[in-house]
């Protein structure tokens, strides 16, 4: 590597190390780059940008938009609803309060062990596929519990809701539990990446309050047995939006990531290419981005 072709701003033995160390972490030897991505967002960094700066940019605002579904989609599938009155449910299932509260811890081991299972799974399978396998498992759950809660006068039907009470935090844990805020750090370079994840948080705080302000009131009064159906809606609703619009973030960068969204067929099997993917199959290390930051520049 010659010294004019290292990235504005590296000296020679810095970027030697990391060279060194991507090639190892790769398997490959062409990793320049994403030596050269680093230091512009580095460089980008210096210029953080603002919140306002979000919505100024198209492709960071439909990023925004997808991390903003992904979020809502975690709180409005019903986790806290079972979490926050899990005993309430298992009682107006016919437990006894003793069981239901064991059967509460039980609900605590299964989230640890199944979001254990999801750390080792994310980067096998992806990110994608395992949020909507966690989504479209909870669709049906919840969709049974809603039967079994309003058939419950067997003890069948009892143990029915039980099961797929466990299910429903299995398959959350898998998926909705950790994928959406994992997209979120993926979908933005470091000068977005700061403004985006608090709005992140914002909404999903929001949304953690609104149904906890508002399941028991529903659960014990208005829709009673018929509250989850609430939720078995909105998980289908979120199952297709991120079916349709939530791209694979694994293992690429984030103008690949950009260069999908802006094709708008991210379920399809073959993706359109950034120019820095290109660059990478075919060795070559003169890299240019493939989205506009001039809304920083001219702030």
């Amino acid at each position: 590597m010659k010294n004019e072709d290292l990235p504005h701003g590296m000296n020679f033995s810095k970027c030697y190390e990391k060279t060194k160390s991507l090639r190892w972490l790769r398997r490959h030897p062409n990793v320049h780059y994403e030596v050269s991505e680093m230091q512009d967002e580095q460089n980008q960094q210096q210029r953080s940008a603002r919140m306002i700066d979000l919505f100024l940019t198209p492709t960071v605002r439909w990023a925004l938009f997808i991390t903003v579904f992904l979020q809502l989609s975690q709180q409005f599938s019903g986790i806290n609803a079972v979490v926050y009155y899990s005993t309430v449910i298992f009682q107006s299932a016919g437990y006894k309060k003793d069981i239901a509260e064991y059967a509460n811890l039980g609900l605590g081991a299964t989230s640890v062990f199944f979001t254990l299972i999801s750390v080792f799974l994310m980067d096998r399978l992806g990110r994608r596929i395992l949020h909507l396998s966690g989504l479209g498992g909870m669709f049906i759950t919840s969709l049974i519990l809603v039967i079994s809660l309003i058939v419950q006068s067997t003890t069948f039907w009892n143990n029915i809701s039980l099961i797929v009470t466990f299910l429903f935090i299995a398959f959350f844990a898998i998926g909705p539990g950790s994928i959406p805020w994992l997209i979120t750090s993926e979908l933005f370079n470091q000068t977005y990446c700061v403004p985006a994840t608090s709005i992140a948080v914002l909404v999903n705080w929001s949304a953690n309050f609104i149904v906890g302000l508002t399941f028991k009131p529903l659960f014990t009064g208005l829709l009673h047995k018929y509250t989850f159906l609430i939720f078995t809606g909105l998980l289908l609703i979120f199952f297709l939006l991120t079916f349709f619009f939530v791209p694979e973030t694994k293992a690429k960068t984030v103008d690949t990531i950009y260069a999908e969204i802006n094709a708008g067929r991210v379920w399809t099997k073959r993706q359109p290419q950034s120019q820095h993917y290109a660059n990478r199959i075919d060795g070559n290390n003169d890299v240019g981005s493939t989205v506009g930051y001039g809304v920083l520049t001219s702030a």
